[in-house]
């Protein structure tokens, strides 16, 4: 619950109001801006004066929105509102807080007979019952931990989650998987992601989002097809410092409205929930993330949920906070611990140093950077064809190495594996071989064994012996030995060879399908280009176009700005309606809307110029009782009913005693 600047609803010396508009007329700059604050809907765009800014703050949709905001006790200070019409405000004496938070959201306001709820509160409150629960908050159920336990604890977290969405991001820039019709990723290729990353299903899919709502990761072309691609702004991203770079991955997690944490499971129509599917978003996922985590930054620091009875209270406690909620409130709240633990904002149930800054929009990468590991310029090579990597790699390096040799395992230290199809991956780059000798030998920080060397060396030595070119496909070698055994091969059968001379085979088969096969059998083919020289197969990098940014979250300057604005063009509104006298109510569309909707909170009389359905035009006193989806619903005087009105047909808006009555 944030605070109003002030405690009191309006100064000592004010005239009593008669509406929310007189109430909000009264209020200091600084009230109005925070109250813009708590409800941003009523800023944008800017109110024309006090009676327009209450007007909308009357409607349904921004009301629900506030209701939506209040803990249980806020509740409660509602229903007795509006079941007893006004109540004065010494009577609420020991419930101050929630009625300076409810009256800083303008849901209500202090008339002559003491504070009452806005009308259409108690339309929309009557829909359900009063809240029942316990008038003070439940207590979360913690543990003390240490402090430099939890920080390292989820620091490593951090750093493991960043490096892992790399790993998968640079093997789908050259192997990327299939968007689907629906838009999501197959399942499939879900566990293929899962495995090559050794997590879970459900924290691939998290990554997945993460990455795309950091737009990191978008569908983008992939020859006739559509991919699931690294962005353009991935590569940026890969240079950035590990502590912004997992600034950007919790950031982007914590402004996004979509539920992971679902993927896996069924939809309502009986279908498997896909992730990256477009449909998973919960319009309550931003605002529970935030409140769950914010009942862990409230506690004192290295202080933690304990295990087993801690999540539950704090789905008590969250409950209590919003009460208004979906049923799904419990789950969201338990995928939002869950995901905050594998992303690294806590550690061991408590939050983390870092994600205390990310939460208050402080510089986390700063707090997160010292305790990350430092990026290496060296691997350790050992006689078992084998590297480890006692750490981090520099980028550069990581991208190198990966060319060489093929990544055994991950973990505190990586495994890499050289091997003859890695070392002709290389080779395929146009390395030559010294290149290799020489890359291992600046990289390594133990001597480079003798069975590497010999690997290398076998590797260039039979690279490139036989020659592939475009015939449907032909096979030149000087060695001609070679090509008698490929060609008495039974396993080479099904790829229509036929010798023209000793050094030349032609194929039948493609040439795209001809040298995969032909790896199979042992051989390291190369393409020939028309004139005799050798092509070069480098793999394709693919990008797709970073999404344009949309707005996630506050940027504080951004609103600061906008409620500025806001709060500049009421003031003024207000003194050109002041200008004018009280004899002219409204005569404008949205002025009409505002002057019915004071009319409505005061419980006042107006007359409204109304063209009828005839065309006719006229004056008629009325009782304002509801305005909603463009029609006001009224107490007619002339016809001693209630009936409707379209706002549209309304062109102004007057006081009765205005009009002589």
């Amino acid at each position: 619950m944030t605070p109003p600047p002030s405690s009191t609803g309006q100064p000592a010396s004010a005239p009593i109001a008669r509406s929310l508009a007189d109430h909000l007329r009264q209020w200091p700059e600084e009230r109005l801006a925070h109250l813009l604050r708590l409800r941003p809907d009523l800023a944008a765009p800017a109110p024309q004066d006090s009676s327009q800014l209450a007007s909308r703050s009357a409607t349904r949709a921004s009301t629900l929105r506030a209701l939506d905001r209040l803990t249980l006790a806020d509740l409660g200070i509602l229903h007795l509102l509006v079941g007893r019409g006004q109540v004065p405000r010494d009577e609420l004496s020991g419930s101050s807080e929630s009625v300076e938070f409810l009256e800083a959201l303008a849901l209500i306001w202090e008339g002559s007979g003491g504070l009452r709820a806005v009308t259409v509160v108690a339309e929309l409150l009557g829909r359900a019952p009063a809240p029942s629960g316990p008038v003070t908050a439940p207590e979360l159920v913690t543990t003390a931990q240490s402090p430099s336990l939890v920080a390292s604890m989820a620091a490593g977290a951090a750093f493991e989650a960043a490096r892992r969405l790399e790993v998968l991001l640079d093997h789908w820039s050259t192997q990327p998987p299939v968007v689907l019709r629906s838009g999501g990723l197959g399942v499939r290729d879900l566990k293929v992601a899962a495995l090559l990353l050794h997590v879970t299903e459900r924290e691939a899919a998290l990554l997945l989002d993460v990455a795309a709502a950091a737009g990191l990761l978008a569908a983008g072309p992939v020859g006739e097809t559509e991919g699931w691609l690294p962005t353009d702004a991935y590569d940026a991203w890969c240079r950035l410092p590990a502590g912004e770079r997992w600034t950007r991955l919790a950031s982007a997690w914590l402004a996004s409205p979509r539920t992971p944490a679902l993927v896996g499971g069924r939809d309502a129509a009986g279908k498997a929930v896909n992730a990256l599917a477009p449909g998973l978003v919960d319009p309550h996922q931003v605002d529970t993330r935030r409140t769950a985590l914010q009942e862990l930054a409230d506690l004192p620091p290295a202080t933690g949920l304990a295990t087993g009875t801690g999540l539950p209270s704090l789905v008590a406690r969250v409950r209590w906070v919003r009460p208004r909620r979906a049923s799904v409130q419990a789950a969201l709240v338990a995928a939002s611990v869950e995901e905050a633990a594998f992303l690294g904002l806590t550690g061991l149930g408590a939050l983390s140093p870092a994600g205390r800054a990310l939460l208050a929009g402080e510089d986390a990468a700063a707090i997160l950077a010292p305790l990350l590991p430092e990026p290496l310029d060296h691997i350790l090579i050992q006689g078992d064809l084998t590297a480890i990597a006692p750490g981090p790699l520099l980028p550069a390096l990581a991208a190198r190495l990966q060319l060489v040799a093929d990544v055994e395992s991950r973990g505190g230290a990586t495994v890499y594996r050289f091997a003859a199809g890695s070392v002709r991956r290389a080779l395929d780059a146009g390395w030559s071989a010294a290149e290799i000798h020489a890359f291992l030998a600046e990289v390594s920080r133990t001597p480079v064994p003798q069975p590497l060397t010999y690997l290398v060396d076998d590797a260039a030595r039979t690279y490139g012996t036989v020659r592939v070119g475009y015939a449907e496909a032909f096979l030149r070698s000087d060695d001609e030995a070679a090509l008698a055994t490929l060609l008495g091969d039974p396993r080479a059968a099904s790829l229509g060879l036929r010798q023209l001379v000793p050094t030349v085979l032609i194929s039948t088969t493609p040439i795209d399908v001809l040298l995969p096969r032909l790896r199979e059998l042992g051989l390291a083919p190369v393409v020939e280009a028309a004139d005799g020289t050798v092509h070069v197969a480098r793999p394709q990098v693919l990008r797709a176009r970073t999404p344009k940014a949309t707005p996630t979250g506050r940027d504080a300057a951004r609103e600061t700005a906008q409620v500025n604005a806001a709060v500049a063009a009421v003031r003024a509104g207000d003194k050109v309606a002041s200008s004018r006298g009280s004899a002219l109510v409204a005569s404008t569309p949205a002025g009409a809307v505002a002057a019915l909707r004071a009319a409505v909170e005061g419980g006042e009389s107006v007359v409204i110029e109304y063209l009828d359905n005839h065309g006719s035009r006229g004056e008629r006193i009325v009782d304002p009782l509801r305005v909603e989806g463009g029609q006001l619903t009224a107490y007619d005087h002339r016809s001693e009913d209630r009936r409707s009105f379209a706002v549209h047909r309304i062109s102004s808006v007057r006081a009765v005693d205005s009009a002589g009555e």
